[in-house]
Order: structure tokens, then C-alpha cells, then sequence
């Protein structure tokens, strides 16, 4: 039996679940207007093994989003989860957080775009076929750029994020389809964080950084 808690902070959406197996168990998650991870994480963290019964000790692993995401709330999440790792004496891993958020969205065929907002008009992306494969490096664009031209070839191109989206429709052809908001989730980490730790595919505790910019 595997649990691994996971912990996700790089939006304003606070979230934390608890996995045996890669099948999530319990999430607790709270989204709103400010940054009140420090206020809440650790107290999310305490229900969460609570409202489960499971022992703390019990847990195998933990695994926090790296980022990209709020510079702020990403550090929180892995001070949190180094804590964790080292108080319990286990192993520590890490998901990037669009990965996370693909995992919200299925589809049949054509791309995935996941959005992250930065600051102003800037956001965090990468590029996704119908598998969920990574098709180009994480990076940071602007709004207005040519970064939406370059992308299709006639297929459908699903945008999803926790972006408010500019009325830029030049931008885009027909084939492009907008989910918003969506936010990255811990319940989402359950069986990717599983696949991580079958495969022994853990962080440098003392050398882990959060993924920047």
C-alpha cells in the first residue's frame, strides 16, 4: 500500500489530497481572491489526514507541484513539503504545475494548451496532444504574440486556465475552444505522483528549488 500526500500552491486555489495506490482518498481544496496559503495549507494538511484516519506515519511519500506559478504560494508548498520529508524520513517528489492542470481536461483529438497566469498580460504555458504528451518546453508569453498562430494545423486547440481571457479574437481561428477558470488540483496528482514513486523518480530534498521564470 502507497500513500502519498499532495500538496498543490501555485495558484490562489490551495489544495491537498492524500492517494493510496494512485486512487486519491480525501481533497481538500479552497480557491479565493488572495494568496492565504500560509494560513491555510498546513491546517488543510492536518484535515486531511484526519478526516482519511490515517496515521501520518504511514505516508510513503510527499509530492508538491514545483511551478510554474505565484513565486510566493510555490515556496510555501515546498517549505511545507521538505518539512514534511524531513520530519518523517521519506522521500520527496515534485509535478510541474500545467501537467497538474492537463489533467482536468480530456479530449478526442486535437491540442491542449494550459494557462497560468504570471502578471499582467503574461501567462505560463506548454503544448499537449490528445495523450497528454508534451509536445514543447514550458515557457512564459504574452498576450498578443504569435505564440497562437503557430499552433494548428486545422485541429482543435482547447485553452484552459485560471486566466480572465482578453477579448483578442484576432488572435485565434474557429478551432479554438476557451475553459475558464480551471485551477491546478492535488486530487489531479493522485496517479501521476504514484507513477513517480513506483519509479522511484524522487527529489533532492535539500537541493529542491521551486520552477521559475
Amino acid at each position: 500500500m502507497t500513500l502519498i500526500l499532495n500538496l498543490e500552491t501555485s495558484t490562489k486555489n490551495c489544495s491537498v489530497s492524500i492517494a493510496k495506490n494512485g486512487i486519491g482518498l480525501i481533497s481538500i481544496e479552497e480557491h479565493t481572491d488572495k494568496h492565504l496559503h500560509s494560513e491555510k495549507l498546513h491546517t488543510f494538511i492536518q484535515y486531511a489526514i484526519k478526516i482519511s484516519k490515517i496515521n501520518i506515519n504511514d505516508l510513503q511519500s510527499i509530492c508538491v507541484s514545483q511551478g510554474p506559478g505565484s513565486y510566493t504560494s510555490l515556496r510555501i508548498g515546498v517549505s511545507a513539503a521538505k518539512g514534511l520529508c524531513y520530519a518523517l524520513g521519506i522521500p520527496l517528489l515534485s509535478l510541474d504545475s500545467l501537467t497538474i492542470l492537463s489533467q482536468k481536461i480530456d479530449v478526442q483529438d486535437g491540442f491542449l494548451i494550459p494557462m497560468i497566469h504570471a502578471k499582467s498580460d503574461f501567462f505560463y504555458t506548454t503544448l499537449y496532444n490528445r495523450s497528454k504528451k508534451r509536445l514543447c518546453p514550458i515557457s512564459i508569453k504574452k498576450f498578443g504574440s504569435d505564440f497562437f498562430q503557430s499552433i494548428t494545423e486545422n485541429k482543435k486547440v482547447y485553452l484552459f486556465g485560471n486566466i480572465t481571457f482578453p477579448k483578442v479574437k484576432k488572435l485565434f481561428t474557429d478551432n479554438f475552444r476557451f475553459i475558464f477558470p480551471v485551477y491546478p488540483s492535488a486530487m489531479d496528482m493522485s496517479f501521476l505522483s504514484y507513477v513517480k514513486f513506483c519509479n522511484k523518480k524522487f527529489n533532492n530534498i535539500e537541493e529542491f528549488i521551486p520552477f521559475y521564470l
